[in-house]
């Protein structure tokens, strides 16, 4: 076989029991945990290059052709988790745990797999779009062209896939910087271009949907050429199909997928539960005010996101030595780090959530609760920190369905009751209500089950310096003065920057803020 470039890479990476790697004094761990969250966090910023491109969008297409995007956006997200196989979490599970000649084999099996299913869900959905159609509320100018938008929208699916699993590959590798430049300088950045671009040619319905399709399939060109510089390129292509280790991986996928599957209904039922049960072009707009919403309020959830992508298969590779000690410092690590984030950026994003609106159509005002809303809830949600991933990379597989089912539960039932009388802000209780149900029930299990413990004393004055900066700002979007746009979004993020400085000066020990990296340490140098 020929021999794997990343090996060398991996090597200097990969700690070895018994050594220095392991104490947690050391701090090398910690700082694997808090540079592969910053990296993580990079690539979850297109998240906020979306939600600016979504203010381009409404502004070319308008409000009710957004909606309908946004609509079969998450249509084909929620697929995705069927398509996929969850073999996105089973990469983080089995990488870090075969031994280095087999895992090429477990990226390639990952991708056939799962693009074959996607492109079986294409046709299907290619076949069926008139029956699709029937079940989603759009406006009179869209309604002509729905059918043919699907059938062309609908091979977004086998591409977005490759581009999830392909990424996936490269986190499992402890790799967490690649797919910045996939997700957002090509995927989303091609994506604003080129729908700019058939606006002006006059493609008013397609050109969003076209726009997204090319985006996607060159980012899905781009993962695959990441995966071949990561593995050996022509071990991923001859991954065999059946046997012991592939037979292992679709048990494990297809047990994990109901739960992977909640996790985007989660996110994406909202939208649709809003374009299904409200009529006509109420329906479509409705989904566009959330998708507003639920972006911008995705700008906090980056934080914990990026914590979850690195402790997935760091906690996979601790369990795999045995080294439950240090999974429980880097698990006290990601928790501290995500609430002392989360709130100043949670508060910051209440700030300025008026101004942000105030770029958008004047009906977009109506996102603004529903922003407020849901940034509460995802602060609360960052305070159980990983507690997720943890509990699926431990090798439970019922619970994250059981916590799931639970959240989706409490979520469906509130939304049945608040979505025909308060819309958009009804989804937006529903969804945090469901959300933190599933979390808090992850972060019990955590504590009781394997008995790791995310809250400390070193929580206690960092944590304390960051409800203090947070308080701070919502006071004032509270009880100042009611400045034009865009300054109250210029406070937010001057408070931000403060309230991150105060943070590191004055809250976070040495060892935390070593593991953070070389900008800590100069803040903390620079201020004394």
């Amino acid at each position: 076989m020929p021999e794997d470039k990343t090996d060398k890479a991996e090597e200097d990476i990969r700690p070895i029991p018994g050594t220095a790697n392991n104490d947690p004094k050391n701090g090398h761990d910690l700082g694997r945990v808090a540079g592969g969250a910053g990296l993580a966090f990079l690539g979850r910023l297109g998240a906020l290059i979306e939600a600016v491109s979504v203010v381009v969008f409404t502004w070319a297409y308008g409000a009710e052709t957004f909606g309908l995007f946004a609509v079969l956006w998450s249509y084909v997200k929620v697929t995705t988790a069927l398509s996929d196989a969850a073999m996105t979490t089973t990469l983080q599970r089995f990488v870090p745990r075969v031994a280095k000649e087999q895992e090429a084999y477990v990226a390639g099996y990952a991708l056939k797999l799962s693009f074959s299913i996607a492109c079986i869900f294409a046709l299907i959905g290619t076949y069926f779009a008139p029956n699709i159609a029937g079940f989603i509320n759009v406006g009179s100018s869209d309604a002509a062209h729905l059918t043919n938008v699907i059938r062309v929208y609908v091979w977004v699916l086998p591409f977005w896939t490759t581009v999830e699993v392909g990424t996936a590959a490269i986190r499992a590798r402890r790799n967490f910087g690649p797919e910045i430049r996939v997700r957002i300088f090509y995927e989303q950045g091609l994506r604003l271009v080129a729908a700019v671009l058939f606006f002006t040619l006059g493609l008013d319905t397609y050109g969003l949907f076209l726009a997204h399709l090319i985006s996607v399939m060159l980012a899905a060109t781009l993962a695959v050429r990441l995966i071949s510089k990561n593995y050996n390129f022509k071990d991923v292509l001859n991954a065999p199909m059946t046997g012991t280790l592939t037979k292992e991986m679709r048990k494990y996928g297809f047990t994990v997928m109901p739960s992977n599957l909640i996790k985007k209904l989660f996110s994406e039922f909202p939208v649709m539960l809003l374009n299904f049960m409200l009529p006509g072009a109420a329906g479509a707009a409705a989904g566009g005010y959330y998708s507003i919403a639920r972006k911008i309020a995705s700008a906090l959830q980056v934080v914990k996101l990026a914590f979850e992508y690195v402790m997935a298969p760091l906690a996979a590779e601790k369990e795999g030595m045995g080294d439950r000690s240090m999974l429980q410092h880097m698990y006290a690590f990601a928790t501290r780090m995500s609430i002392c984030l989360a709130l100043p950026f949670g508060a910051a994003l209440y700030v300025a959530r008026t101004d942000i609106l105030a770029a958008l159509d004047p009906e977009f005002q109506a996102a603004a609760a529903a922003i407020a809303i849901l940034v509460i809830g995802r602060v609360i949600e960052a305070s159980t920190g990983p507690s997720s991933s943890i509990i699926e990379m431990l090798g439970n597989r019922f619970l994250p369905l059981a916590n799931g089912l639970v959240g989706l539960a409490a979520f469906i039932s509130i939304g049945l009751m608040t979505i025909p009388t308060h819309g958009v802000t009804g989804a937006a209780v529903a969804a945090t209500v469901g959300l933190n149900v599933a979390a808090s029930l992850a972060l019990i299990q955590v504590v009781g089950l394997y008995k790791l413990l995310p809250y400390n004393a070193d929580l206690l004055k960092p944590g304390l310096i960051s409800l203090i900066s947070a308080t701070a700002l919502v006071t004032y979007a509270e009880y100042g003065p009611n400045f034009p746009a865009p300054t109250g979004l210029m406070i937010a993020i001057f408070g931000l920057i403060v309230a991150l400085l105060l943070l590191v000066r004055f809250g976070l020990k040495m060892e935390d803020i070593a593991a953070l990296g070389k900008p800590a340490l100069w803040v903390s140098r620079k201020t004394k």
